[in-house]
Parts: structure tokens; C-alpha cells; sequence
């Protein structure tokens, strides 16, 4: 099951993402840029038990500092 996992996550962060209408005008970059950082969250959790955290926090944690990132990007 470990290759289904990445699908959840960028499900995930592009859940995350419509919910904080993140949207930069192109929705083929916005596609690319939340796999990136899908696989980027799995590589920094590749090895951390969920049991002992809440995943669905951390991940909402992790998409909403990325896409703060993003928009300080467009607008400097």
C-alpha cells in the first residue's frame, strides 16, 4: 500500500489547498507544485508514526505554510 500513500497526501494537500482558495492563475502549476510537495512530505515523514501524531494537523500545518511561501514568492 506505501504507493498509494503519496496519492493521499497530494488528495490531501489539494483539499487543503481549494479550502484556502489557493489558486495562482494557473491550475497546471498549482497541479505540479502540490505532487512536489507531496513528495516532499513524505520524504520529511517517511519515517514518523502516525500513531503518535495527528497527520491530518500536520499535513493542514504544512500545505498552509507552503502555500504562505508560495504568495510571498509571487509577490516579491
Amino acid at each position: 500500500m506505501r504507493n498509494y500513500r503519496i496519492f493521499e497526501t497530494i488528495a490531501d494537500i489539494s483539499y487543503i489547498a481549494g479550502y484556502e482558495n489557493h489558486y495562482s492563475g494557473n491550475s497546471r502549476f498549482d497541479i505540479r507544485e502540490y505532487i512536489s510537495w507531496g513528495k516532499e512530505f513524505e520524504r520529511i515523514h517517511a519515517k514518523t508514526n502516525w500513531d503518535e501524531l495527528d497527520y491530518m494537523q500536520t499535513i493542514e500545518k504544512f500545505t498552509i505554510e507552503k502555500i504562505r511561501k508560495s504568495i510571498d514568492i509571487v509577490f516579491i
